[in-house]
């Protein structure tokens, strides 16, 4: 990723849309951190959720190119959640925060 984070396309990406962080668990220390790109009118965006070792801005090529096509797209990355159901619940929680369809 060294190379492509001083790639002209990267450095437009981080400029343009922002990293936003959302906390939705009672649990301060849980942080959401995403790129939500696109017409905010969409209520039923792509998703793109990253490999356990990647981080969200791993999705910026897909979101520039679909973005410029008319779809909405959140890339997430999630925080430490210690089973699928936990996991599931804060995705929800997520998604009731954005005000998304599911």
């Amino acid at each position: 990723m060294g190379e492509i984070k001083v790639s002209p396309d990267y450095n437009w990406f981080r400029g343009t849309v922002p990293l936003k962080k959302i906390i939705v668990d009672d649990d301060d220390s849980k942080i959401w951190s995403l790129y939500d790109a696109g017409p905010r009118s969409i209520r039923c965006p792509l998703i793109f959720l990253p490999p356990v070792s990647g981080t969200a801005d791993v999705f910026f090529r897909q979101i520039l190119a679909l973005t410029g096509w008319g779809y909405r797209v959140i890339a997430l990355q999630y925080p430490v959640y210690w089973d699928h159901l936990e996991f599931c619940d804060g995705f929800r929680k997520l998604l009731d925060h954005l005000q998304l369809d599911k």
